[in-house]
C-alpha cells in the first residue's frame, strides 16, 4: 500500500511533466500514421521549423509574464505592428527600422507594466487595452493594405539556411538562442527568481525586500521585446506584412504555455518547458490540417487543450490573487 501512495504521489508531482511528453511522443505517432514523411525528410522539418520558430520566440515573452501570475493579450497586436513597421518604413530606413520596431514595442510593455504594477489595473485588462491600440496603429500606418518587402538583404535575416543545402533557416537559430536567454534568465539571474517568487507568493516576494513595480515593468518590457523579435523575423520570413498577422495567435500561444507545464496561476513552470509546448500545439494544428479540419474547429481544439492543461497546472487555492 505505501508503494501505491509513493507511486501516486510521484505521478501528481511530476504530471506536468509527464502529460505533455506523453502528448508529444502521441502525437508522433498519429502524425506518421497520417503521413508516412512527417519529419523524415529535410522539406518537412523546413516547414515545422517556418511554423514553429517565431512563434517560440513570442511564446517564451509570454511564459515570462504567466509565470509571474499575470496575462499579456496584446503580444499578437505587437508582433503585428513590428512586422507592419518593417513593412512600411524599411525602404525609407533600412535595417533602422528594426530599432524603431523595438522601441515602439517596448513602449507598450512599459505601460502595460505600469498599468499593473502602479494603478493595479488588472493585466488581463490593460494589456487587452493596449492591444486596441497596437492594432489600430498597425491598421493607421499601414493604411489596411499588404505591405511587401522587397529586399533580400532582410529576408536573409530569416531565411538563409545554415549550412547552405541541407541547414535550417536562421528564424530557427534565433528563436533557439533567445530561447536559451529566457531559460538563463528565468533560472539562473536573481530577476528570473523574483518572477518566480511575485508568480508564487506575492506577498511573500514583497516582505522579501523584492521591488514588485520594478519586476513588473520589466517583465512586461520583455514579452513586448520577444514579441517585437518575433514580428520582425516572421516579417522577414514571410517577405511582407499584413493585417491578418496575429489575429487568431493568442489562443494558440497561451495554449502553448500551459501546455508546456507552465501553471496559469504563475509559479510554476518555465520558459524551459515551452518548446514542448511549441512543438505539440503546431504538431496539433499540422495533423487536423492533414485531415482536413476548419481552422476555426481547430481553434475549438486548442481552447479544450487550454482548458484541460490549465485543470491540469492550476492551483486552484491562488486563482483569486491572479493579476
Amino acid at each position: 500500500m505505501a508503494r501505491i501512495n509513493l507511486s501516486r504521489e510521484w505521478f501528481q508531482r511530476n504530471l506536468t511533466t509527464i502529460t505533455p511528453i506523453s502528448a508529444a511522443i502521441i502525437l508522433v505517432i498519429v502524425l506518421r500514421i497520417l503521413n508516412p514523411f512527417f519529419l523524415t525528410t529535410h522539406e518537412s522539418v523546413v516547414t515545422l521549423v517556418y511554423g514553429m520558430s517565431w512563434f517560440l520566440i513570442a511564446a517564451c515573452g509570454l511564459t515570462l509574464v504567466i509565470l509571474m501570475g499575470s496575462f499579456d493579450i496584446s503580444i499578437p497586436s505587437i508582433i503585428k505592428l513590428s512586422a507592419m513597421l518593417c513593412g512600411v518604413f524599411y525602404p525609407q530606413l533600412g535595417f533602422f527600422v528594426i530599432p524603431l520596431a523595438i522601441a515602439v514595442s517596448l513602449t507598450f510593455g512599459f505601460v502595460n507594466g505600469f498599468l499593473l504594477a502602479k494603478f493595479n489595473i488588472p493585466s488581463f485588462m490593460a494589456t487587452l487595452a493596449t492591444s486596441f491600440v497596437a492594432e489600430g496603429l498597425a491598421q493607421i500606418i499601414s493604411g489596411g493594405y499588404t505591405r511587401i518587402l522587397q529586399d533580400p538583404a532582410f529576408w536573409a535575416i530569416s531565411i538563409t539556411f545554415i549550412p547552405a543545402k541541407f541547414g535550417l533557416p536562421s528564424i530557427f537559430y534565433w528563436a533557439i538562442v533567445l530561447w536559451i536567454i529566457g531559460i538563463i534568465i528565468t533560472l539562473i539571474t536573481p530577476f528570473g527568481r523574483s518572477v518566480y517568487a511575485i508568480g508564487g507568493n506575492i506577498v511573500g516576494a514583497r516582505l522579501a525586500g523584492i521591488n514588485i513595480v520594478k519586476v513588473r515593468i520589466l517583465v512586461f518590457m520583455l514579452s513586448a521585446l520577444y514579441a517585437s523579435i518575433s514580428g520582425i523575423l516572421y516579417a522577414a520570413q514571410i517577405q511582407g506584412a499584413h493585417m491578418q498577422i496575429g489575429v487568431l495567435d493568442t489562443i494558440p500561444l497561451f495554449a502553448s504555455v500551459v501546455v508546456g507545464g507552465t501553471a496559469l496561476t504563475g509559479g510554476v513552470g518555465g520558459i524551459h518547458r515551452t518548446l514542448l509546448g511549441v512543438l505539440i500545439v503546431r504538431w496539433l494544428d499540422s495533423g487536423m490540417s492533414m485531415i482536413g479540419i476548419d481552422y476555426n474547429i481547430r481553434m475549438i481544439v486548442f481552447g479544450m487543450v487550454a482548458i484541460i492543461m490549465t485543470i491540469v497546472t492550476i492551483e486552484r487555492k491562488r486563482i483569486k490573487i491572479m493579476k
